[in-house]
């Protein structure tokens, strides 16, 4: 028997003991070490409508150690160190994960922490759906934990001008750290104006990765004709978006969510590999971990979200 965490009636927080059964054809099961926090935790805790199977069993952004492995498993071993995906269970003390939906991170690893690759793997989705050119002006609206992620990644040994926003200005520190060359603090600037200020005029390519109302239309009015917006942020209320700009300016529109993905266990892979080589360093974005134990606790602090926080984590040691 192991516990696990579930959901329940009025955002309430619990642990179910559960059987801890062998891992079946190709597949592993792992002790958890770390799991991150994600929005959509959040939302499904406050709307258990949203999937009430993920609800019951949540966590999806695992790392851990390989406790098992099922028939026709032969690139892992007990022991092996993991990063995984798997939609839903990754907040136990064990769980069992298909091995397309796993990567191998370096033994050396300590700090669990640091290896949460399922938000890497977004972005390096992302990465290969935007086709950035050489020359471009490239806008991240939006400086949080993804967004620093991606400011990370994107190629700015290519790239014209790289613009960062954000509300807070020790975010917009933390993306010049990372690379971005310029940055806009939307609250002090228009963040339209500042940006052609910057770039001379309307830029190439807009990512969204701030996920609040108002970002879309925002990054819409920044690009040139035929330039390209892309929605990353996670946009869980409709709303109103400029469909006629779009048209007549001949915007091009990517969503890049992780079911655009053509193999989502690459983009893993290769996350975990840009981790290894430092492309990608959560060493900043981690700010704040909690026992498995007070994961009621850590969900709570995580809807209020206090302004020092960018990534939440739970720790299992």
């Amino acid at each position: 028997m192991a516990r696990a965490v579930t959901f329940g009636e009025g955002q309430t927080v619990s642990f179910v003991e559960d059987v801890v059964s062998g891992p079946a054809h190709d597949q592993v099961l792992v002790r958890m070490q770390a799991c991150g926090i994600c929005k959509y935790d959040t939302k499904t805790l406050k709307d258990l409508s949203e999937n009430p199977l993920y609800s019951a069993r949540p966590g999806h952004e695992g790392v851990g150690i390989v406790e098992a492995v099922g028939e026709g498993v032969h690139d892992l071993k007990p022991g092996d160190k993991i990063a995984s995906m798997a939609l839903g269970g990754a907040m136990a003390e064990f769980y069992l994960a298909d091995c397309g939906s796993v990567a191998r991170i370096p033994d050396a690893v300590e700090r669990y922490e640091l290896w949460i690759a399922e938000p890497v793997a977004c972005v390096v989705n992302a990465l290969r759906l935007l086709r950035i050119e050489p020359g471009e002006d490239v806008v991240v609206l939006g400086s949080g934990y993804m967004g620093i992620l991606l400011v990370q990644g994107l190629p700015k040994e290519f790239i014209r001008r790289l613009v960062a926003t954000d509300l807070r200005d020790d975010r917009l520190d933390l993306a010049k750290k990372y690379g971005a060359e310029y940055v806009v603090n939307v609250e002090k600037e228009n963040a339209v104006e500042a940006v052609f200020d910057i770039c001379g005029g309307k830029v190439d390519l807009v990512v969204e990765a701030a996920g609040v109302q108002g970002t879309i239309a925002q990054g819409t009015a920044m690009l040139r004709n035929g330039g390209r917006l892309c929605i990353f942020g996670h946009h869980a209320l409709d709303e109103k978006v400029p469909t006629n700009d779009w048209h007549m300016h001949g915007i091009e529109v990517l969503n890049t969510t992780p079911f655009m993905s053509r193999d989502f266990h690459r983009d893993l892979v290769d996350g975990v590999r840009l981790m290894e080589k430092g492309t990608f360093d959560q060493s900043e974005l981690v700010t704040h971990t909690y026992p498995f134990d007070e994961v009621a606790a850590a969900m709570e602090e995580t809807i209020q979200h206090p302004p020092d926080m960018i990534k939440s984590v739970l720790i299992n040691s």
